[in-house]
């Protein structure tokens, strides 16, 4: 793997992105030490200045406390730790040796011997100066700091070397002095402006070496000036002094000591960059992303090992070559406006590049620009296989859009197409699918499933849309016109009418068809076809049916009604009219039958056998019955406090009859009261007997044996007959009008059948009450047979109890 970029811009990249945390805390170690230091130093210095005496002890002191302090300050110094600040120290030893070597040579020499004081207090001048110079031209970060805190520290320097070589002649004092002084303040100006842009700016450490001597001028220069200095010394005097040879021997030894320390942390960095290089290559190596970086003009000049892997792609084909060659013609404008984009953007496609056997691949491609960036000078693309996403999201698309078993699609993608268009809807539904299910298992239903599907499948047009809609239900939208839509529900019907060879069975099937048209809200169609299958399936097996207006009318009002029921009895829909029953010879009232009337809110009075039936496929029939038991019997209670002598009568069912509890409830609903049980009856529909009396003769018995009377309602009407009357445990026949208004033969008239039913229930004790007067024949014809009691529309329809309660009280008043 070729790096990206150089070595020295490698480890610079390494080491701004591997700085540990740790580094806080030295910083601010550093920040004080380099505080306290310059404070020091110019403390020191400002001694030194009032009392020049002590110059000799306290300027050395400054001087190493303002350099110190200033090898502390952060950013003057690259890297953490001691061993940064010895290394730039080095360096500046090792310049100013040299430089104090050619002033030695050419410039102390040449006036005969120094006295030590003024070779202590130059070489000491220049050890500080140099120090500082180096360190603030060679400071990382920031430079324009540094080198102004490196020039207060070398001016106080120099101003403190200064007041140590005071002249012996007190006449020159001031002078000295004056620059001494004005040397101080302006270095202690620039030594505190340059200290608090470092230690407000300072952003971190940055970890880099300094190189060797030959590489870098500032260090190299004083070398070769300190050596020529040696050299013409050498070729015009013919020798050099002892203390410059002292001078000369420690300078080389700076610098060969110098060369080894740098030699070994070069070394280390080395040893850094190339496990981090190798630990990178692991990690791209390892990694299923392929790696790509452009330069400049967009031609590769790296990638990574899982091109290879994961493209075929080889170096030989891809580097140096650009980019856009490997990407489809389709996508080739997409990749280069966001190749465009400029430095620092950053921008995400999915595009299809060709791998290294030739077949397009769709990828995920996201693209970063760092050109700006010197560690990487390029645009690095990340490549990752999408080739299974798509698969996935292709997959995640057809299970919401199609059956899984069938590969029809599913109700939702029939909705989307009948929202397109118009045409006609036909539904099918199999008869006798569950006793499939139950008989040979779930295994051999989905097979039954799956040829049902290609059956439709080959019966519709190419334009056609088949879709299963649940369980065994199918559906079919054509946009043929109508002779054509229904030509094609036949031909469903009878092909699905086929029978099925499966493994190990042959199943013979019907369906049932439903057609209607489609337009409008696609639910609306599909509840059309819906109703139009259930008539279809209603009517017979195997039977096509178009859709029906009334027919949907009917379910909606159906529809309408079991919805509204469950909360009819707390919104106070329900109430009760009332029939009397007369005595047909004294003319007044002896009962009445309680009627149950829903008075809906939007479809007006609901008859009772629909609320009924109604109530009995809901479960409600129970709470509608007590109800009816509760509100009959409470307004029995206030006729009779009001002295009406009546009974009163209330229709129940046969579930009713059955109802285990239902004894207990009658009994609370008459206790709740206070009515005698014989005052209320309770009635069966004789249609609901049938032709075997023996089933209902036990529940009626066990309602009897609450106290109350029951009654056969609708006498003649069902399969019941006469001599089903002595099993039947029951205190009132109703019979019905066509005992007494039909002909038995073309020469008789009713009369006779009339008697023989009052007859027979004068004989069994059963009291016979003539259901259905409407005209004063009928009730002429029943007085003449012996029937006592009647009821019908002649003496009124039913009606609320405010009515009956005005109708008793005029017939008192009579």
């Amino acid at each position: 793997m070729r790096p990206v970029g150089g070595a020295h811009r490698s480890r610079r990249h390494w080491s701004a992105a591997s700085a540990p945390l740790t580094l806080t805390a030295a910083a601010g170690r550093r920040t004080v030490a380099s505080a306290a230091g310059l404070a020091a130093g110019l403390a020191a210095a400002g001694v030194c200045a009032a009392l020049p005496s002590t110059a000799p002890v306290v300027a050395p002191v400054a001087g190493l406390a303002l350099v110190a302090g200033l090898l502390h300050l952060p950013g003057v110094v690259a890297g953490p730790g001691p061993g940064a600040v010895l290394r730039r120290a080095f360096d500046g030893v090792c310049v100013a040796l040299w430089k104090f070597l050619t002033l030695l040579v050419l410039v102390l020499d040449q006036r005969g011997a120094a006295s030590r004081t003024v070779f202590v207090t130059c070489l000491l001048a220049i050890l500080g100066i140099t120090i500082a110079v180096v360190s603030g031209v060679r400071a990382p970060f920031p430079r324009g700091a540094a080198v102004t805190a490196a020039g207060g520290v070398a001016l106080t320097v120099l101003a403190l070397a200064i007041v140590a070589l005071l002249p012996a002649e007190p006449a020159r004092h001031d002078a000295w002095l004056l620059s001494a002084g004005g040397l101080l303040v302006l270095g202690s100006v620039l030594l505190w402006a340059g200290a608090r842009r470092s230690l407000h700016g300072h952003a971190g450490n940055t970890r880099v070496t300094d190189g060797t001597l030959i590489g870098d001028p500032l260090l190299v220069a004083p070398v070769l000036a300190g050596a020529a200095a040696v050299l013409y010394a050498l070729v015009s005097r013919g020798r050099i002094g002892t203390p410059a040879m002292v001078v000369g021997a420690a300078a080389v030894l700076v610098v060969v000591l110098r060369e080894i320390v740098e030699t070994l942390v070069t070394r280390r960095f080395s040893g850094e960059l190339a496990a981090t290089r190798s630990a990178f290559a692991t990690i791209v190596a390892g990694s299923s992303d392929v790696i790509l970086v452009l330069a400049g003009d967009l031609s590769v000049r790296w990638q990574s090992p899982a091109a290879a892997r994961q493209f075929g792609l080889s170096d030989q084909e891809v580097l140096g070559r650009p980019f856009v060659r490997l990407v489809h013609a389709a996508d080739v404008a997409t990749v280069r406006a966001a190749l465009a984009h400029g430095p620092g953007a950053r921008a995400t496609l999915r595009t299809r590049i060709c791998d290294g056997f030739g077949v397009w691949r769709h990828v995920d491609c996201t693209v970063s620009d760092l050109r700006d960036d010197p560690a990487v000078a390029g645009v690095v693309v990340h490549l990752r296989d999408a080739g299974e996403r798509l698969e996935l999201e292709r997959s995640l698309r057809r299970s919401t859009s199609s059956d899984p078993l069938t590969g029809l699609a599913n109700r939702g993608a029939l909705l989307r197409e009948l929202t397109a268009g118009t045409g006609f809807l036909i539904t099918a539904g199999l008869d006798g699918f569950a006793g499939v299910n139950d008989l040979h298992g779930p295994g051999v239903g989905d097979a039954l499933l799956v040829e049902v599907a290609a059956r439709i499948r080959a019966a519709i047009a190419p334009g056609d849309v088949a879709a299963r809609l649940n369980g065994d239900e199918f559906a079919v939208f054509t946009r043929a016109e109508r002779v054509r839509a229904y030509t094609l529900a036949t031909r469903l019907a009878g092909e699905l009418g086929e029978p099925y060879v499966l493994p190990g069975t042959v199943l013979r099937l019907s369906a049932g068809i439903g057609l209607a048209p489609a337009g409008g809200a696609p639910e609306d169609s599909l509840r059309r076809a819906d109703l139009a299958l259930r008539r279809a399936k209603r009517t017979g097996r195997g039977r096509v049916q178009w859709h029906d207006e009334a027919a949907e009318e009917a379910c909606v009002r159906r529809a309408t009604l079991e919805q509204h029921l469950p909360r009819a009895i707390e919104r106070g829909e329900l109430d009760l009219a009332y029939h009397p029953v007369y005595d047909l010879v004294e003319g007044h009232p002896i009962g009445v039958e309680a009627l149950l009337r829903w008075r809906h809110p939007r479809l007006g009075t609901v008859p009772p056998a629909e609320t009924l039936a109604v109530a009995r496929d809901l479960n409600l029939t129970a709470p509608v019955t007590d109800w009816v038991l509760a509100r009959a019997a409470r307004q029995l209670s206030l006729w009779q406090h009001e002295g009406y002598h009546l009974w009163i009568s209330v229709n129940a069912g046969f579930d009713d009859f059955v109802d285990p509890t239902f004894p207990a409830r009658l009994s609370l609903a008459l206790d709740s009261h206070q009515i005698q049980p014989r005052d209320f009856v309770i009635e069966l529909a004789e249609r609901e007997v049938g032709a075997d009396p023996e089933r209902v003769s036990e529940p009626l018995a066990t309602v009897r044996a609450v106290g109350v009377r029951t009654a056969l309602d609708g006498f003649g009407t069902g399969s019941a007959s006469l001599a089903h009357l002595r099993r039947l445990p029951a205190d009132l026949l109703k019979v019905d009008r066509t005992l007494f208004t039909s002909p038995v033969t073309t020469a008789g008239r009713a009369a006779p059948i009339i008697d023989v039913v009052v007859g027979l229930g004068r004989r069994l004790g059963v009291t016979v009450v003539a259901h259905g007067l409407e005209a004063g024949e009928h009730l002429e014809l029943v007085r003449r047979a012996g029937c006592r009691y009647g009821q019908g529309h002649y003496y009124g329809r039913p009606a609320p109890a405010e009515r009956i309660e005005a109708a008793l009280v005029r017939q008192r008043t009579w």
